[in-house]
């Protein structure tokens, strides 16, 4: 039987933003369950903003572009989990010009970047500074194509080519979050524009989905960087940047910074001041490992500790966001989350050392999986919203459904 509910007034709850982590197939499972629970519970219609990472924007950029109903997006959604992303970009790679391409910029770049280190090392005995030899440090070349273009094309196709003005009217407002790596600093991906603090606003005219998600999805350790250009303004003057783009969630993985209320909205984009908050986190918890004893080991560790640590700082701020009143309230359905702290567990609960585990990348995934991910995402948000916000009048007695599915068995 499906949950039921019946949301209170959207006067009583006030303005409502959805953030979306990264996570790759296994964030867009969970949060796909997290959706699903806020539609049949009736919250979903009044969310006015949703902020997606990574994985989390591919779900929401589905969401915020699909044709028909949630049970519609919910069919084509399965669907791309089932077929994946590696698989459809490896077969573009080697059916398209982007394959090549992309092996011909990466010689090209490799001959310039050792060219320019052979400079360096005659010059260093000579203590000898060119004056306006920067490509000895910095490449001029841009990076045109890559795995990372090659993964967009896929997204394109996936996504039906759609430009980000054409995401549809009636769903929440859309910001997707990438990282600058020059600026060291968020650039938003919207309808209407495209932002960074540090270089003002860009035009979204022409630009596809594919293109910002892609950006988001970019994750460092497998997929270079987006390379390009564009022309942003400021404070009345156009000007020309050359922009490095790479995974949200190397900036904020919870897609929480752009909701902050405390945020100028003469400088940052404006979103508006949402009442409540819902944080959907697709990560896991971190367990103790094995000593890193070497470079390799002790750099990703030495990231793996600052990333968790600006996450929890996010988590805590919003904490004093609502123990301040400066929100009227959030929720924190959490991947990770320790199920002997649910105050009000769903029956059959599924469990956290039943999920944890699961790779962040985009290969295909077993329909077990996508249920499994997304019935603890949708099980989650009800036990949340029965513990936190009770003035949303729940039947958690009921066991939440799996997603309808015509997959079969798999």
């Amino acid at each position: 039987m499906p949950i039921e509910g019946v949301p209170a007034k959207s006067d009583d709850l006030g303005r409502i933003a959805l953030a979306l982590s990264g996570g790759g197939s296994r964030a867009m499972a969970f949060h796909l369950g997290c959706l699903r629970a806020l539609h049949r519970i009736g919250l979903l219609d009044q969310i006015s903003t949703i902020s997606a990472v990574s994985g989390g924007s591919v779900i929401a950029s589905l969401y915020c572009s699909h044709p028909g109903d949630f049970d519609a997006f919910e069919r084509r959604a399965r669907e791309l989990l089932r077929t994946g992303f590696l698989k459809p970009s490896i077969v573009t790679a080697l059916t398209t010009l982007e394959g090549i391409k992309a092996i011909a910029v990466f010689v090209l770049l490799l001959l310039e970047r050792t060219l320019a280190l052979l400079v360096r090392l005659l010059l260093f005995p000579l203590r000898a500074r060119v004056r306006g030899w920067n490509w000895l440090r910095i490449s001029p070349l841009i990076r045109s194509a890559s795995r990372t273009t090659i993964l967009r094309r896929t997204f394109s196709r996936l996504l039906g080519q759609l430009k980000l003005t054409e995401l549809r009217k009636d769903r929440p407002r859309l910001v997707i979050v990438a990282c600058e790596l020059r600026a060291k600093a968020a650039i938003y991906f919207t309808a209407e524009r495209i932002h960074c603090w540090r270089y003002g606003s860009a035009s979204s005219e022409g630009v596809e989905l594919a293109d910002a998600v892609s950006a988001s999805a970019a994750y460092p350790l497998a997929l270079p960087a987006i390379d390009r250009r564009m022309t942003f303004e400021k404070k009345g003057q156009r000007k020309e940047q050359r922009v490095t783009l790479t995974d949200g969630g190397v900036y904020d993985n919870l897609g929480l910074s752009v909701l902050w209320p405390d945020r100028d909205p003469g400088i940052s984009l404006d979103v508006g001041v949402h009442d409540r908050i819902i944080a959907c986190r697709a990560g896991d918890a971190l367990d103790v490992s094995d000593p890193a004893s070497w470079m390799i080991p002790r750099l990703k560790a030495a990231f793996e500790c600052i990333f968790a640590r600006a996450q929890n700082q996010s988590m805590k701020r919003l904490f004093d966001l609502s123990e301040g009143e400066r929100i009227k309230g959030f929720l924190l359905p959490y991947l990770g989350q320790l199920d002997e702290r649910l105050l009000v567990p769903p029956v059959d609960l599924v469990s956290r050392d039943s999920v944890v585990g699961y790779p962040t990348n985009f290969s295909a995934m077993q329909v077990e999986w996508i249920d499994r991910l997304s019935l603890r995402g949708e099980q989650l948000v009800v036990a949340l919203l029965a513990e936190q916000w009770p003035e949303i009048s729940l039947d958690v007695s009921r066991k939440p459904p799996t997603a309808p599915s015509s997959e079969g068995q798999a």
